[in-house]
């Protein structure tokens, strides 16, 4: 992806930045362009005889320091970098509008590991409403083997459907070529009775038929079982944004990927 975009979502008290490691990698290699958007999950807290606005200040400066020399880091590389800081009282709908805003052809987010009760509700909406992919980076493996799977749904035959399975297919295959590695597909179904033709998918997929895994069982556990299997660095999904409260409906397979998995997840919606 020559020229790309990244919006890369940094929190500047955290002690890392894995996701803006790996855009910077992905920048390297397609001499692309990254946007810090600096955010802050809780609110500064005031030092002993510290105003809320002092404390408020103190955090604007600590947190532009930051980017300043995540920048610098770049910029010493030839990566071309811009920067905001996240000022409204809602900044997880100020990242879907960053995305927008800086015309991102991809977002970069950390994903700490979590659980089904300890999920973050704005993960969910950048996932589903930003208007490009985002690659949740999880900093579990090394990605040594650069190895990428591509979760589709060949059961379902709505038009949603079918066009996110065409991304993911060519997702995977582009990430796969960039790498200099291989594309794996993998599909569950439910009956055992109706299992699909493990060589015409791979035909679709442009794999082999041993890198098309066609396994019976829940969607979540299938994606996370073989991610684990072929060692996996990175798992391309798609969601479709669903109308009512995000978040709240247990059971969405791309939700479920990121809370279990070991491996980055991409998101395609």
């Amino acid at each position: 992806m020559s020229g790309a975009r990244y919006l890369v979502i940094v929190d500047p008290a955290a002690t890392g930045h894995p996701a803006f490691d790996r855009a910077l990698l992905a920048a390297r290699d397609s001499r692309g362009h990254i946007h810090l958007f600096g955010f802050s999950s809780h609110p500064p807290l005031a030092a002993n005889g510290e105003s809320s606005s002092d404390a408020q200040e103190r955090y604007r400066s600590e947190a532009l320091a930051t980017l300043g020399e995540l920048a610098a880091h770049a910029e010493a590389q030839g990566i071309g970098v811009s920067m905001e800081l996240g000022s409204s009282a809602d900044v997880r709908q100020e990242m879907v509008q960053a995305a927008a805003r800086s015309r991102a052809d991809m977002v970069f987010k950390y994903s700490s590991e979590r659980t089904l009760a300890h999920r973050d509700p704005g993960d969910w909406l950048l996932m589903r409403l930003a208007p490009c992919p985002v690659l949740m980076v999880k900093n579990v493996r090394d990605w040594s083997s650069r190895r990428v799977l591509g979760a589709v749904n060949f059961g379902s035959h709505d038009l949603a459907h079918i066009k996110l399975n065409n991304q993911i297919i060519g997702e995977a295959q582009r990430f796969a070529h960039d790498f200099g590695s291989e594309a794996h597909f993998v599909t569950a179904y439910a009956d055992q009775n109706r299992a699909p033709d493990r060589a015409e998918l791979a035909r679709i997929c442009g794999v082999a038929p041993e890198r098309m895994h066609t396994v019976q069982g829940a969607a979540a556990s299938v994606i996370r079982d073989t991610a684990e299997s072929i060692g996996a660095d990175l798992i391309l999904i798609g969601t479709v944004a669903r109308s009512g409260l995000m978040g709240t409906v247990v059971g969405n397979t791309a939700e479920r990927i990121l809370d279990e998995t070991r491996s980055d997840v991409l998101v395609l919606n």
